[in-house]
């Protein structure tokens, strides 16, 4: 839970201050963890809040941890989801610099990823499975997950990011900012939106900016794999040229640790997890301050259980 410090007690299972467990049970259970449920994605996908509004494009997750992390049953909140149970962590993003003249259509990454409002939860997550049934040999739905309820704040967002996603797959990537700003605007607590918004900022050669999204969302779950960010581009080879012009900043600027951050985001998504922990150990050398990718050089190089 949330401290007035912004310290994440991480006994609670963490992604927007709610424990799926105690929800949706049948969510909680370590047998379904990477069980098919519905459109055969893994049962954990469906307690992250907004997934079903994505699952139509969005493949997936990294998974490269022996255990999942808690916060798979709902994204976790801050660095909890790469802690163990008990510790409390601090968000503090270290790559986040205000605006020197306000800007309605900067998010403050000071913060963490807030929470869906109450009122929208039942539109955030699908509904779950009958535990009864699962208790009596009952096996978890593989089919299209039931339509989204109904949200407002959720259908303009909808508009706007599928407008934002048409934008950057023709290369305005300019023009795709705002529209997903607008997006996150209506739906703050949707991570996935956050991630877009970094990957145009990523695409514009704005690596710091992207980084300081970038960790709010990492600090909140997974990042996306391959066959999810390639859907974005109409090439590999779009996608390429942005990798290697990455990579030569980090180069010629090995001294800048939110380059080497955003480096390890984009290994990991490419599934070359022995290159990101590299730069993941580089960036706690340059930028002490980045606590989350410490905790995630743990989780990825922890032995198999």
């Amino acid at each position: 839970m949330i401290a007035g410090n912004g310290n994440i007690n991480v006994n609670n299972w963490n992604q927007y201050n709610r424990n799926v467990a105690a929800i949706a049970p049948a969510w909680g259970r370590a047998g379904n963890w990477n069980r098919p449920w519905y459109g055969n994605r893994p049962a954990w996908y469906w307690g992250r809040a907004w997934y079903n509004r994505h699952w139509f494009w969005h493949h997936g997750f990294w998974n490269y941890f022996s255990t999942p992390p808690a916060m798979w049953f709902g994204s976790g909140l801050a660095i909890g989801w790469l802690s163990s149970p008990g510790d409390t962590v601090v968000y503090e993003n270290p790559y986040y610099a205000a605006p020197a003249a306000p800007d309605v259509n900067v998010y403050n990454y000071s913060q963490p990823i807030p929470a869906p409002a109450e009122s929208q939860q039942a539109a955030a997550y699908p509904p779950p499975v009958d535990p009864a049934a699962l208790e009596e040999g009952g096996s978890l739905p593989t089919t299209a997950p039931p339509s989204p309820e109904p949200d407002d704040a959720a259908k303009k967002a909808d508009k706007l990011f599928g407008d934002a996603r048409e934008l950057f797959k023709a290369g305005k990537y300019a023009e795709a900012l705002p529209k997903v700003d607008a997006a996150i605007k209506e739906l703050p607590s949707d991570a996935t939106l956050h991630e877009f918004r970094a990957l145009t900022l990523f695409a514009q050669g704005k690596y710091k900016d992207a980084a300081a999204g970038l960790y709010a969302v990492l600090a909140a779950g997974p990042g996306w794999d391959w066959e999810t960010m390639k859907i974005l581009y109409p090439t590999e080879a779009a996608y390429t040229e942005q990798l290697r012009a990455l990579e030569e900043f980090v180069k010629t600027n090995p001294k800048e640790g939110y380059g080497h951050f955003l480096l390890a985001y984009q290994y990991l998504v490419l599934g070359q997890k022995d290159s990101a922990v590299q730069e993941l150990k580089e960036v706690s050398k340059l930028q002490p301050d980045d606590k989350l990718s410490a905790a995630l050089v743990k989780a990825l190089t922890a032995p198999p259980k």
